[in-house]
C-alpha cells in the first residue's frame, strides 16, 4: 500500500471521490455500510417522483461549507438515489 493513500478505507474513499463512482451495491447491498443499507431501504420505497425531488434537492446542497463526513454522506446519498433512478426509469 502506498504511503499517500493511508489505509484501505482512505483509498477506497479516495477512489470513489474522484472516480465518482461507489463500491456499495444497491441491488444486494455489497460494499454498503450499514448506514447506506439503511438509506437504500428507506429509499426503495420511495415514488420516483419524490425520489427526484430529492435528488435535485440533494443537487443544489453545497458540499463546499461542509465536513469531510457530512461531504461524504452527501455523495453517497446521491449516488444511491441516482442508482435508483436508473434502475426505476429502466423499469417505466
Amino acid at each position: 500500500m502506498c504511503d499517500e493513500l493511508g489505509n484501505d478505507e482512505m483509498m477506497t474513499a479516495y477512489v470513489e471521490e474522484y472516480a465518482g463512482t461507489s463500491l456499495c451495491s444497491i441491488v444486494d447491498g455489497t460494499g454498503c455500510s450499514e448506514k447506506e443499507k439503511k438509506y437504500i431501504d428507506k429509499m426503495s420505497s420511495t415514488p420516483f417522483e419524490t425520489l427526484q425531488e430529492n435528488y435535485t434537492r440533494l443537487q443544489k446542497m453545497s458540499p463546499d461549507s461542509m465536513n469531510g463526513e457530512l461531504k461524504d454522506w452527501l455523495n453517497k446519498r446521491k449516488k444511491i438515489i441516482k442508482s435508483l433512478l436508473e434502475i426505476l426509469s429502466d423499469e417505466l
